[in-house]
């Protein structure tokens, strides 16, 4: 797979879109498309370790993923010619998108399904057995067919640093949540949200049973797009 960066240039403000643990920029496109057509300069890049074998994810960490995520958005800074830039985040994508924004002085939050606590309960195992059951394998259907134990473990990790960083958080900001989603707690998504130290902040249950929106992509991204637009002021 080519590990390339989705761009829909333009030139009102910049939006940086950050895929989730074991996903694609592909994931996000339908939030690029929908933005894109407003005009924002939106750049989703990759995630390190993803995007090739479960060798490569395995190796990557918790720092990796929040350097890569925070160059791309010094890049998209820059990009966007002092038009203000805002971070969209799916899942574990919308952690780091809270931190983030809880470090930058970004025009706003949008967190997809945030993996604020996951549904897997065997997962909390993941930090004591990574060294002696290196890769599980997991469902049909999904992102990858083996699974780097340690990189669950890194998964939990940054999880509990991302969301102490949550009352730090002070952009607009909108959490949307699949009412039925089986990946994370829609509850702790809930929970994220009151501590976010926003005073303008949103919370949005979807009735959707998908954690990585594809048959209703086109209205999570809609209802994100409309919330730029109102922090931005831009006009559909």
């Amino acid at each position: 797979m080519a590990r390339e960066a989705l761009r829909w240039p333009g030139r009102g403000p910049g939006v940086l879109l950050v895929h989730g643990f074991t996903g694609q920029p592909a994931h996000l496109s339908a939030f690029g498309t929908a933005l894109g057509e407003r005009g924002y300069n939106v750049y989703a890049p990759w995630l390190a370790g993803h995007g090739g074998t479960w060798r490569d994810l395995g190796a990557a960490t918790a720092d990796d993923w929040r350097r890569g995520a925070e160059l791309a958005l010094l890049e998209l800074v820059e990009a966007s010619a002092g038009s203000g830039v805002a971070v969209c985040g799916l899942s574990l994508g919308g952690m780091l998108a809270l931190d983030l924004a809880a470090h930058f002085p970004v025009r706003a939050l949008v967190m997809v399904n945030p993996a604020a606590a996951v549904q897997n309960r065997y997962a909390r195992l993941a930090p004591l057995l990574w060294r002696v059951v290196p890769t599980i394998r997991v469902q049909p259907g999904g992102n990858v067919d083996r699974l780097p134990v340690r990189a669950v473990a890194e998964l939990l990790r940054y999880i509990r640093e991302a969301r102490a960083q949550a009352p730090a958080v002070r952009a607009p900001s909108l959490v949307l949540q699949s009412e039925f989603d089986h990946t994370v707690r829609p509850e702790a998504s809930k929970a994220l949200f009151d501590l976010l130290g926003s005073r303008q902040k949103e919370f949005e249950s979807l009735a959707s049973h998908e954690h990585e929106p594809r048959e209703q992509a086109a209205l999570f991204a809609e209802r994100a797009a409309r919330f730029l637009d109102g922090v931005f002021g831009v006009s559909a």
